[in-house]
């Protein structure tokens, strides 16, 4: 796929919070985007 693998993370994570919307809340959901964005980058 030509997406990058920081979009796929993301876009897992966020298909996981429509089906399990209870199992985080917002702010640790945030946390989880920002340390993937910065791990990327670094690699």
């Amino acid at each position: 796929s030509g997406r990058s693998k920081t979009i796929e993370v993301q876009i897992r994570l966020r298909d996981h919070l429509k089906r399990y919307p209870d199992f985080y809340n917002e702010e640790i959901f945030r946390e989880v985007i920002e340390e993937t964005e910065s791990t990327f980058k670094e690699i």
